[in-house]
């Protein structure tokens, strides 16, 4: 009997992911913010200067927008609504005044389950795992105009011999005017996933438009404000965040944000708040996600590298 389950329990795994993220498209994952610098403003700062090391993740035109020419991060969070804990990296390096590629990747852990035998003895435990690797260029077209491609490969294995995966894109555009920027995109664009059963499912492609405006009061205080919306194709679900940053002296900064997901949106409706400290070109930011039911308690931190 329990043989004859498996393939409505792999389905039913598969769904569990999705589920978690309150969405029925596939490998919702690819979406989760990796950057606890973005995330302390609910995923709020697409186009922070900051967040130039996870280019490879959405925005690859943020490469050539930096003022950095070469940025680096490595960080770990932990996924409440799965109960998946993440390694993750990115890098940005811009060549010249023109050119910048990206680079990142993400493993997660999922939480180990008991596997049993048709006879119903336990022979061992499972651990889910995930992956994204990406790649991406961009590319200056006038003093005001970027455009960048990522391309990425995920895959989730949910049982022993049962994974599924894909091939994605993205395609930005920024906009500098003064301390303004606008940013439109197309992201996880990529092949459809097919579960256990035969089913098909669509990724969690969507447009997004972004802004955000970066000043500075007197020499020792700088600050930003940012927004994001996302409407997703497939389910007509919408996440739009808005952030704020304050950064005193260039060493210590404070976040906050807030992030609504209507239904059919990847990331749950949630606030949160960070904090983050500079010094001699090394970052150190945390985030912390509250005020949800599903992503209370998250947790984010992030080293990063820039010059």
């Amino acid at each position: 009997m329990f043989l004859k389950k498996l393939p409505l329990f792999f389905a039913l795994a598969l769904i569990s992911t999705r589920v978690s993220a309150q969405t029925s498209e596939a490998l919702p994952f690819v979406r989760i913010g990796h950057d606890a610098s973005r995330e302390a403003m609910a995923g709020a700062g697409t186009l922070s200067g900051a967040s130039a090391a996870w280019a490879s993740f959405d925005y690859a035109a943020l490469s050539v927008e930096s003022d950095s020419r070469l940025s680096a991060a490595a960080g770990y969070q932990n996924w409440t609504p799965s109960g998946t804990g993440y390694i993750n990296a990115g890098l940005s390096l811009r060549l010249g005044e023109r050119l910048g590629l990206t680079a990142g990747a993400s493993y997660g852990i999922g939480k180990p389950y008991d596997v049993y035998s048709a006879a119903g003895a336990k022979t061992g435990t499972f651990t889910p795992g995930q992956y994204i690797l990406n790649v991406g260029a961009a590319y200056k077209i006038l003093p005001f105009l970027s455009a960048g491609v990522n391309v990425h490969s995920a895959r989730e294995t949910i049982a022993e011999g049962q994974s599924h995966g894909t091939i994605s894109g993205d395609v930005s555009l920024i906009g500098s005017f003064g301390g303004f920027k606008t940013g439109l995109g197309v992201l996880s664009v990529g092949t459809p996933v097919y579960s256990a059963s035969g089913d098909v499912f669509n990724l969690p492609t969507s447009a997004r438009i972004s802004l955000a405006y970066e000043g500075k009061a007197g020499d020792s205080l700088a600050y930003g404000a940012y927004a994001d919306a996302d409407y997703y194709i497939f389910s007509s679900g919408i996440n739009a965040a808005a952030g704020v940053r304050v950064e005193y002296n260039e060493f210590v900064r404070l976040m906050a944000g807030y992030n609504y997901g209507s239904a059919g949106a990847v990331i749950p409706s949630h606030a949160s708040a960070g904090l983050g400290v500079t010094f001699a070109g090394i970052s150190l930011d945390a985030a912390y996600l509250l005020a949800s039911e599903s992503l209370g308690g998250s947790l984010l931190v992030t080293l990063g590298y820039s010059f």
